[in-house]
């Protein structure tokens, strides 16, 4: 995989020419200093040992990592991380977080005009894109709905998204930042129904539904954001969903389960999709 920070400094150094010292200190030193991490972000006697050492600053490929003065990567290999132990009750209660009631194909049903939030192509940020009362695949325009899953409110907010290529059926998703509610987007409304119910059943994840039938889950049982199922198969699981999602026509731009988590995250402009509705941040509004 590319990497998170690292591949953000990678991208600095070799595409914008940013020095490599500059680049890794924006992403290092100066964030600890701002959020006053007293121990973090560089290496200094009396510092936390978290650092990473790499074979050159231009490719930036990671040799070793230590954390807290363990050597936990080197030489292409990673140590075995110890499971922790987790209190039975703790478990329980994280394994079972969804408070809601089953709900039927009716519960997305909607005719009157909601707003539409336009997908930019690579990017989180959305645009405005009017009203619509109902699906357009021709004009690339879907059902959005957020589903709150924690208080059992029985809120379900329904609007529009232009720009995400679907063709037919439904994808849903628990991680729908910052609430992490349900978010599904689809063609049709009896898919939207067996995608939420497929993740009421698993306590979360990723799925795909196609011709009201489940293709595919991902199960996040964990808070239904994690899993704990290991790294290896669930990464399988989840590169062939991501390919089944662009044949169903999620356009290349997309990825088809993280930028769908975004659309709920009413803290980035423009238009976005709650439990209560269609919300224009900027305007401050419900649509």
């Amino acid at each position: 995989h590319v990497g998170h920070m690292d591949a953000i400094i990678r991208e600095a150094v070799q595409k914008y020419k940013v020095d490599p010292i500059i680049a890794i200190k924006a992403a290092t030193h100066h964030p600890a200093r701002y959020f006053h991490l007293a121990s973090r972000g560089a290496i200094v006697p009396g510092y936390q040992a978290d650092f990473a050492v790499f074979d050159n600053l231009q490719d930036l490929h990671v040799e070793m990592t230590v954390i807290k003065g363990h050597v936990w990567y080197h030489d292409g290999q990673l140590e075995d991380v110890p499971v922790p132990e987790v209190d039975a009750w703790l478990s329980d209660k994280a394994h079972h977080t969804f408070n809601l009631d089953r709900l039927t194909s009716d519960s997305f049903e909607d005719h009157r005009p909601r707003g539409v939030i336009g997908m930019v192509p690579g990017e989180i940020v959305t645009t405005d894109a009017g009203y619509a009362s109902a699906v357009d695949i021709s004009k690339d325009i879907l059902k959005i709905a957020v589903i709150e899953r924690h208080r059992h409110t029985g809120r379900i907010g329904i609007g529009y998204l232009k720009g995400y290529g679907l063709k037919e059926g439904a994808v849903a998703t628990s991680i729908s930042h910052d609430s992490h509610n349900i978010i599904v987007i689809g063609d049709n409304d009896e898919d939207m129904e067996l995608a939420v119910r497929e993740l009421m059943r698993t306590q979360g994840g990723y799925t795909i539904v196609e011709n009201h039938k489940v293709f595919d889950t991902l199960a996040l049982p964990v808070m239904g954001l994690m899993s704990d199922n290991g790294f290896e198969k669930d990464n399988e699981t989840l590169g062939r969903m991501i390919h089944k999602a662009h044949e169903m026509g999620v356009k290349d731009g997309h990825d088809p389960f993280i930028t769908l988590s975004f659309m709920a995250l009413p803290v980035i402009p423009q238009i976005r999709i709650t439990p209560r509705g269609v919300f224009d941040v900027e305007a401050w509004k419900f649509l």
